[in-house]
């Protein structure tokens, strides 16, 4: 008898405990702009024409495979439930590179650990970067995918039979978990997303959430701009077309959209006349101050995401890793505004003063939440300052001088346009509400009277007790209706 009972409350114990196993939060990290090389594309560090390709570039290249190395392990002892990967997978698509990167993504799929990866405008297509360096000089590497060798080399990560993949691009849909949907929406390289790949997420997405699942979608290039004239600044970061794929992501249910390319962690959104919002949570390179990647956390439901944002805090060989990493960052937008502004103008004092508080004023835009940093009052005055005197300055070109002055200004209050100043969006943590009940939003039709008995639904997905007695737009049986 007693061993009975010893028996069924251990069988008790093990049911209440796999009940509780499966209703555990999902916790997803979030990459972006790994840009790894393979350490066998290069002979030495001290190679002539590396170091001249090195010195342009803001990220920290040199050290991507062993950023990602470091990475790699974090991912395999803390076992998150997957990991996501939003595009620029390698320095310039070189085979050794891709080769490099899927060895270590194998590594994380073996270990329980599902990967989905999106690619960028470094991964595929032919690129002139596409390099490897020997006796101080350079040969084009083997490389250069097309879309169907792309595709093939990360069939185990997000290419494979578990997703449902367009046919004429890279973008796909894949279950996640019972109850959460991803979408990858492939930007191309010049960030243009074909019509027929607007049509498959949207589709893709309504299913899911016919099914009952929560969406989330990921991309390479912004959707929504992050900084007032984005593209005067880093052209084809924006996605074209931005507001159509936007809407209809929206209409589809889908409120969150991780994005990358930007290499810095910056949260923005858009809210529509209706209310409704849309997120474009950009997440850094971790080959870039502050060296970000993201933490996602959802609830057991899929209704709520917690978002945290991590920086790589050490690095072997590096004392003071961050610092160190900061200075590169410091020193690369420094010599990129000097570069810029002697092409306007031969000010040097306005040359000077520029160059000095673009390289501030990206630190900290990629420290995050920049309206707090004590450092952008002064900074943002400056910027006040310059647009004061402009006019009276001789020579140069003023007009791009003064957008720039602009650009810099929304960056430091962290709005994306001059219409929304106060949109002022947590970079660093943020936690989201997802929509109500699905929709299945397929058009809109007007009210009509003799519509039979069936729940009536707010746009928030709030239920309402019968019939909507107040104009405006509501959901039933999975339509929109309008109500005068």
């Amino acid at each position: 008898m007693r061993i009975y009972f010893v028996l069924k409350f251990a069988v008790l114990a093990l049911l209440i405990c796999s009940a509780t196993l499966a209703k555990a939060d999902k916790e997803i990290w979030l990459l972006a702009d790994i840009h790894v090389m393979a350490p066998s594309l290069l002979d030495s560090s001290d190679n002539k024409a590396w170091q001249k390709d090195l010195a342009d570039q803001r990220k920290m290249q040199d050290l991507s495979a062993p950023v990602f190395d470091a990475l790699v392990e974090r991912v395999i002892a803390e076992k998150p439930d997957a990991l996501l990967i939003c595009g620029d997978l390698t320095k310039d698509g070189e085979k050794a590179s891709h080769d490099y990167v899927i060895n270590k993504l194998t590594k994380i799929e073996n270990a329980g650990i599902p990967v989905y990866v999106i690619p960028g405008n470094h991964d595929h297509g032919p690129m002139e970067e596409c390099r490897q360096y020997a006796n101080n000089t350079y040969t084009t590497a083997a490389g250069g995918y097309t879309e169907d060798q792309f595709r093939q080399a990360y069939k185990h990560f997000g290419f494979g039979d578990d997703s449902e993949i367009h046919d004429t691009s890279l973008s796909y849909a894949v279950e996640l978990f019972p109850g959460l949907s991803l979408i990858g929406i492939d930007t191309g390289n010049v960030a243009h997303v074909r019509k027929s790949s607007i049509y498959f997420a949207t589709d893709k997405a309504n299913e899911a959430r016919k099914k009952g699942n929560q969406v989330i979608a990921m991309a390479h290039h912004s959707l929504i701009p992050h900084i007032y004239e984005q593209e005067s600044i880093m052209v084809y970061s924006c996605i074209d077309p931005a507001e159509r794929l936007r809407d209809s992501l929206m209409n589809a249910g889908v409120k969150v959209v991780f994005t990358g390319h930007y290499h810095i962690s910056d949260n923005t959104r858009y809210t529509d006349s209706e209310g409704r919002e849309i997120y474009d949570l950009c997440t850094g390179s971790p080959i870039s101050y502050p060296c970000d990647f993201r933490k996602l956390v959802f609830d057991d439901e899929f209704r709520e995401i917690k978002i945290t944002t991590e920086s790589i805090s050490e690095l072997e060989g590096y004392e003071n890793f961050p610092a160190y990493a900061k200075g590169r960052l410091e020193d690369a937008f420094l010599t990129w505004a000097r570069n810029w502004m002697s092409q306007q103008t031969t000010n040097e004092l306005i040359t000077g003063a520029m160059s000095q508080s673009v390289a501030d004023a990206f630190i900290i835009h990629a420290e995050g939440n920049e309206p707090d940093n004590p450092k952008t009052p002064e900074t943002m005055t400056l910027y006040d300052d310059i647009l004061f005197f402009l006019p009276r300055l001789e020579g140069g070109d003023h007009e791009k001088i003064e957008s720039l002055c602009l650009s810099m200004k929304s960056m430091l209050g962290d709005y994306p346009s001059e219409d929304e100043i106060d949109n002022i969006i947590n970079d660093r943590e943020l936690t989201i509400t997802l929509w109500g009940e699905p929709s299945a939003i397929q058009g809109i039709r007007h009210f009509d009277n003799n519509a039979q008995a069936s729940p009536w639904y707010t746009l928030h997905g709030q239920r309402l007790q019968g019939q909507p007695v107040t104009s405006g737009i509501y959901l039933h049986k999975g339509r929109k209706y309008i109500v005068h």
